[in-house]
């Protein structure tokens, strides 16, 4: 999953199907309508049962919930579940600790995704996608001229798309320490006038602002600057991530990440008029990674469930909780459902089910725009919905619901959202709803006008005190403290909470393809 503190606002075309601006929900036994977006921290527990809409945003439950459902949720098999994430691990480890799009590593991750869904009888397509590929060919250098030397990985790390290059400058402080230029905010360089005085040939600091960071290297290479290295609040050693600067193209300098010390300690060394080296070597090109897309050869082709997630790792780890656990929850439900087929053929779904497994999440959800780029209206408007599953396992988690209402299709995404809290309060599991926005992808599909939903445990948000007395865990520390590092291996995995997680997701996907559940555009 993308950091939120990334949330993408990509120069993409918006693609609309000719489908209606609301859908309805009819089971066959009741009617419902959209959920309200209930507060932060609903989600009953216990035994309660959802009735009529409530303080808390449930909606009606119907008298009978649809026996596929239910069949599903209770086929899933968790010893296969931790042994495939154990075959995620074993390739990862066999190709050096990762699985990033581009990489022989997230290669060997496609093929043994499609083997399982060809042995399981589904109709398996690989999807090429071009996409530009980053590697780091040597440990980056970030030192005061005269002064203290930062270590590469543990204080800071190239940008995914960090230009290359080897500098000794004076460096500049750009909004990183109020005390050098007391007057003005933190966070400058997203506006043209923030890079009048900077002098050209200088390794500029900053602190990160509230536009994206390729627009804040293009306007540093603009003014001259020959590095950037940014500071980010709260990052601390050992914990360093590696933003994506998305689109490679034009980068010509160093783009560092560093922690809020390293900031501190450079900004102290501006205020003496110190110089620093900054050296970087990167290789960045184009290669051709795989979408897995695969389908029933049954069910009614009008009528689609799609249920996806991210297959590749970022650069710096296995991936495993991000997102071997969407990923591999996928799968087993693909799996589960075509074993109930062939158990009872009269029990085959009645919609087509098609499964995604996503490349390129990771630098810019390139993998699933580059599938919605290429379906037609009428492909668009026989998904009846996409449910979108990227980190089930944190192990100081939370269990977040997709908010229905803060999609393009809200009435439609809503019901979804429905089905989910439904899913969840039926095991006496707490949840509460999150607005996703562009973090995932997810948001390919909804820029469609297609019906979404999803389940979340978290990141690298800090656990709050409420989150911590609804779902037990310690408040004030990451759900993830692995995210987007290379401790997220199968370690790094809440075996219990995957298991509930994707026993929700398995209910919510089984009510909809039973056939019982109509969404009917």
């Amino acid at each position: 999953m993308i950091p939120s503190f990334l949330t993408l606002r990509l120069a993409r075309p918006v693609w609309r199907a000719a489908v209606a601006a609301a859908l309805t929900l009819s089971l066959a036994t009741c009617q419902t309508g959209p959920v309200p977006t209930p507060p932060p921290g609903s989600g009953a527990t216990g035994t309660a049962a959802m009735g009529t809409a409530g303080p808390t945003g449930a909606v009606a439950t119907p008298a009978t919930a649809p026996a596929l459902a239910a069949s599903l949720r209770d086929a899933i098999d968790m010893p296969d579940l931790l042994a495939d994430l154990q075959r995620l691990q074993a390739i990862a480890d066999e190709h050096g600790g990762t699985r990033p799009a581009g990489s022989a590593g997230y290669d060997a991750s496609v093929e043994f995704v499609a083997g399982e869904l060809r042995e399981a009888g589904y109709v398996v397509d690989l999807q090429p996608v071009e996409l530009p590929a980053f590697e780091q060919q040597a440990p980056s250098v970030l030192e005061i001229v005269g002064g203290a030397a930062f270590e590469d990985i543990r204080d800071f790390k190239a940008m995914l798309f960090s230009g290359s290059g080897d500098v000794t400058a004076p460096l500049y402080d750009l909004g990183f320490d109020p005390r050098f230029e007391p007057d003005q905010p933190r966070g400058l360089g997203c506006d043209a006038e923030h890079w009048t005085d900077v002098p050209a040939g200088v390794v500029v600091l900053a602190y990160p602002g509230p536009c994206r960071r390729l627009e804040v290297v293009h306007a540093a290479q603009e003014a001259g600057a020959v590095a950037i290295v940014t500071a980010y609040p709260g990052w601390a050693r050992d914990a360093v991530l590696r933003p994506t600067l998305v689109d490679p193209t034009g980068i010509r300098i160093p783009v560092i990440g560093a922690t809020e010390a390293l900031g501190t300690a450079l900004a102290e060394a501006a205020l003496g008029g110190a110089s620093v080296h900054v050296a970087t070597d990167t290789l960045i090109e184009t290669r051709t990674s795989m979408n897995v897309i695969a389908e029933t050869p049954g069910g009614d082709a009008s009528n689609v469930l799609m249920l996806g997630g991210h297959l590749d790792s970022v650069v710096d780890g296995p991936g495993i909780n991000d997102n071997g656990t969407g990923t591999m929850a996928v799968l087993e439900i693909a799996r589960e459902i075509a074993a109930l087929t062939a158990a009872d053929p009269a029990a085959a779904p009645a919609w087509k089910v098609r499964v995604a497994f996503w490349t390129g999440e990771e630098i810019g959800l390139l993998g699933s725009f580059a599938y919605a780029r290429g379906l037609t209206p009428d492909a668009i408007a026989a998904i009846r919905a996409y449910l979108n599953f990227d980190m089930l396992g944190s192990t100081n988690g939370i269990r977040t619901v997709y908010d229905g209402q803060a999609t393009s299709n809200p009435a439609a995404s809503a019901v979804v959202s429905g089905l989910f809290a439904q899913a969840l309060e039926a095991e006496g599991l707490g949840w509460q709803p999150e607005a996703v926005g562009a973090v995932s992808d997810h948001f390919a599909l909804d820029q469609l006008g297609i019906a979404v939903g999803g389940l979340f445990s978290g990141a690298n948000e800090h656990k709050t005190p409420p989150q911590a007395a609804q779902f037990g865990g310690t408040a004030g520390v990451p759900n993830d403290a692995c995210y987007h590092l290379e401790c997220d291996t199968v370690d790094n995995v809440d075996a219990a909470w995957l298991e509930q997680m994707a026993r929700a997701a398995a209910w919510v996907a089984g009510a909809l393809i039973s056939g019982e559940v109509n969404l009917a555009q």
